[in-house]
């Protein structure tokens, strides 16, 4: 999600006298924000190089992570390579810079409008890049210090934030549509039956860059974990649709089952849910409604089973 930037008074000076270690021959270049999350801000140096630096511990962490795994990890699509990594200038751990990864950031909505989600050629990229990252040696992926997400153990401790902080803030029917999911989705031991792989973990439109009718990149991988693979389709289900997902797994040669669906329509209710609940944990209103917002929207679309399905 590409938020507004805020940065703190005085940020510029700290950031060219960081990157006077680092990269002394651009370090007078032009410099301007390019575009934040909840965990990290960016900032794009000389037209091209971008520099990513953490707001919060977790998004440290993700920059040491993305640091080991991907100079290990071979995709089709251009991805990150880290020119370097430097003590951070505005908050915690290591902030990183690399070279502006090719294509435009699109919005959904721009998907949709431009047909990338009907095209054949996006679909075939995704599948592609889910493929190359599952692929990935788990054994590797856990030497390089990639974390082993327990989606269980998670979500069930989530269970208890959801019934104090978000359900109060929807009316009762969406409040028990939430909560039957969310239960339904813990006490079926089937949905945890999978074989563990790496995982993308935010595989969104936003972070497949498009050049043309093409993708040309994919960029965000701070959360990568080893995790149900499925998982890597939820933000795909919410944002391209059913069909968008089904002609993945088609293409892939792997099942759209009701299973599946399931799964998918869960954490397309978690994702906001969970929103909400670390909105109001850090104090901000804008994230909270606009989470609710999507909760509510996607409470009320029921499910979302599309075609092809067993």
């Amino acid at each position: 999600m590409i938020r507004k930037v805020s940065l703190p008074d005085g940020w510029e000076p700290k950031v060219r006298d960081a990157l006077s270690g680092v990269l002394p021959e651009v370090g007078n270049a032009s410099l301007r924000p390019l575009g934040a999350g909840l965990d990290n801000v960016t900032l794009l140096l000389d037209g091209q190089i971008v520099l990513r630096l953490p707001k919060n511990a977790d998004g440290a962490e993700s920059v040491e992570r993305e640091a080991r795994l991907l100079p290990e990890l071979a995709l089709d699509l251009a991805i990150p390579r880290f020119l370097f990594t430097a003590p951070n200038p505005l908050g915690p751990g290591s902030f990183c810079g690399y070279r502006l990864v090719p294509g435009e950031v699109l919005a959904p909505e721009q998907w949709h409008a431009r047909g990338l989600v009907d095209r054949p050629g996006p679909v075939g990229q995704v599948a592609a890049a889910l493929d190359a990252v599952h692929a990935f040696p788990v054994e590797t992926a856990e030497d390089l210090g990639v974390p082993v997400w327990d989606l269980r153990e998670d979500f069930a401790d989530d269970l208890d934030p959801i019934r104090q902080e978000v359900l109060p803030r929807l009316e009762t029917m969406e409040g028990r549509a939430l909560l039957v999911a969310w239960e339904g989705y813990l006490e079926d031991d089937a949905n945890f039956a999978y074989r563990p792989t790496l995982t993308h973990g935010d595989m969104s439109l936003d972070h497949l860059l498009v050049t043309g009718e093409e993708i040309t990149g994919l960029i965000d991988f701070g959360d990568t974990a080893i995790a149900d693979p499925d998982y890597d389709l939820s933000y795909l289900w919410a944002e391209a649709g059913p069909e968008f997902v089904c002609r993945v797994q088609a293409h892939r040669d792997l099942p759209y089952s009701r299973r599946l669906v399931g799964k998918l329509d869960f954490w397309a209710l978690a994702e906001p849910a969970l929103d909400v609940v670390h909105g109001l944990e850090i104090d901000e209103p804008e994230l909270v409604d606009e989470a609710l917002g999507t909760l509510r929207a996607r409470l009320d679309g029921g499910t979302r089973w599309g075609p092809g399905g067993e």
